[in-house]
């Protein structure tokens, strides 16, 4: 039966419904238990609390995202009811628990659609929008079911929740965005909530390639829209850099002669300046404001709060600006490299993501597979990590410069191992993430606290005032590693901040994405150092600081 069971697992596809049942009915006939407990036990452990007006979730719904995929069926079972409870409230209290817990499961188990999609119907406005919700993580097939439901409750004219969260689920189906579903879109730029026109935006930059209407419109928002004058950047930046470029340049002249008091045109100075990094080599046109920036940011002096903040955000751009293209072989600087690391970076990179093994698990074998590391190699691999980490915090916080500080900290401990650097590092990541951030800043926070503590000696690497502490010294790698990788999985834990409605844009990346994307990271940036071919850290940094120079 152990045998059968796993093979079941492996067959398991969140897409097959008859496979999900196939796992469930070996689950129950082998006496499968999870703590204790069976995974339809669970379940109505989960249906149970929902009755109660303060029911504890938590264990079940901690169980259920541990089962995966084998509960989906019991589950469903319980969303085919048509009442759950006498009280109206506690049959939605039940159904949102369900709702939640069939998010958990990764893949996301996609057959469960059309349950979800029945939710709509329900007389609940709280099940409506979290149904809507799961639909975001389940990205449904555009059939013609699913945009007519969804575009009805785009024309809620009382809950603005509801047409922001329809507008989500229409931005993620998986398939060609409808051309009913693009002028719906278009017309909500004009909604009287900023929630809603950010989930309009975000589904124009589903529109690729894009028409010159939605590109004309997206320009008109940047002008009109100050509420949402970032995200409209961001798409127009994603969709046509080109178009984007004259309009981000203005923005982050902004910043030149800006009064101390003036945080909204800070915060859009510094936000064009990241967009300006996301585009790489498209944003060479740029270097001239760069200079400019940096040279106003030197005139004014130290005692500007926003001095030091425009000076690395604009040499941020310029590092993008220079790793985007090949470096010059004149620019490039040979070492004695690392060929034992070189060998290891070379093989492959983490495995998938399964029920049996999660990522932690990957991530830290992966790590282990490098083997015993020096410092300096340590430091190397965590500035690759911190620099994505680094992009995740600047997306949602950009005047606040922590992040980028922490970066070139550890770059410059890189160059100088002394113990100034070492101390100043220390200082710039010696903080606590509050559980007040946003999922994907905590995280992100989190990874540049353990990346500034390799530069720490061995016995003084403890993290922060908490009891955080890593299990081993040598597992603080793939701690950080790891904090890197649940903040590239937007939502991948739990902070009192939702997280699902911010005045920016998340790319959403699924384990496997995210794992690949960390791992592309690290090899782009420690392999050619590692081979001895040249520095990506000491090359680049003297490269992009000639290029703010330059006349």
């Amino acid at each position: 039966m152990g045998d059968a069971l796993a093979e079941a697992r492996r067959q398991a596809s969140g897409d097959d419904l008859a496979s999900l049942r196939r796992l469930d009915a070996l689950m129950v006939r082998s006496g499968f238990r999870h703590s204790d407990r069976t995974p339809r036990e669970w379940v109505a452990e989960l249906v149970a609390q929902g009755r109660l007006r303060r029911g504890d979730t938590y264990n079940a719904h901690e169980a259920l995202r541990a089962i995966g995929l084998g509960a989906v069926p019991a589950l469903l079972e319980v969303l085919a009811n048509p009442q759950l409870a006498e009280k109206e409230s506690a049959d939605a209290n039940i159904r949102l628990n369900v709702l939640e817990a069939l998010m958990a499961p990764s893949p996301p188990p996609r057959c469960a659609v059309p349950a979800v999609m029945g939710l709509l119907s329900r007389p609940s406005a709280r099940v409506q929008r979290q149904a809507m919700r799961a639909l975001v993580y389940l990205r449904p097939r555009p059939t013609r079911l699913a945009v007519t439901l969804l575009l009805e409750a785009c024309q809620d004219k009382t809950q603005w929740q509801a047409r922001a969260t329809a507008l989500d689920a229409l931005a993620t189906l998986d398939g060609p965005v409808p051309d009913d579903v693009l002028h719906e879109a278009l017309k909500r730029l004009s909604d009287e909530s900023p929630y809603v026109r950010r989930s309009a935006l975000r589904l124009l930059g589903r529109c690729t390639p894009p028409s010159e209407a939605v590109l004309h419109a997206l320009e008109e928002q940047v002008v009109l829209d100050d509420e949402s004058r970032v995200v409209a950047l961001q798409v127009l930046s994603w969709l046509s850099p080109s178009r984007a470029l004259p309009l981000l340049d203005k923005t982050a002249r902004g910043l030149v002669g800006l009064l101390p008091n003036d945080r909204d045109g800070a915060r859009q100075g510094l936000f064009a300046l990241h967009l300006l990094a996301g585009m790489g080599a498209q944003a060479r046109p740029a270097v001239g404001l760069l200079r400019r920036v940096v040279t106003h940011a030197v005139k004014r002096g130290h005692g500007d709060p926003f001095t030091w903040r425009m000076r690395v955000h604009a040499e941020s751009v310029a590092d993008a600006i220079v790793r985007s293209v090949p470096l010059p072989v004149e620019a490039r600087t040979a070492g004695p490299g690392s060929p034992r690391l070189a060998l290891a970076l070379a093989g492959p990179g983490p495995l998938t993501v399964d029920a049996e093994h999660p990522d932690s698990d990957r991530l830290q074998a992966w790590v282990d597979s490098l083997g015993p590391l020096s410092q300096e190699e340590e430091v190397r691999l965590c500035v690759a990590v911190a620099r994505v980490a680094a992009r995740v915090w600047d997306r949602h916080g950009p005047e606040n410069d922590g992040a980028q500080s922490a970066l070139l900290a550890l770059e410059e401990w890189v160059l100088a191992p002394d113990e100034a650097h070492q101390r100043q590092a220390m200082e710039i990541g010696l903080f606590v993430p509050s559980q007040l951030l946003a999922s994907e800043l905590f995280n992100a926070a989190w990874c540049l606290h353990y990346a500034t503590l390799m530069v720490a000696d061995a016995e003084k690497r403890h993290v922060g005032f908490t009891g955080l502490t890593p299990r081993e010294p040598e597992h603080l790698l793939a701690t950080c590693v790891f904090a890197a990788y649940r903040a590239l999985r937007s939502g991948a834990c739990m902070t009192v901040d939702e997280g699902w409605r911010d005045s920016t844009l998340t790319w959403k990346r699924t384990s496997d994405e995210a794992l690949a994307f960390l791992h592309r990271a690290m090899v782009d940036e420690v392999l050619p150092w590692a081979r001895g071919e040249w520095d990506p850290i000491r090359d680049v940094l003297r490269e992009r600081r000639r290029l703010l120079m330059e006349e």
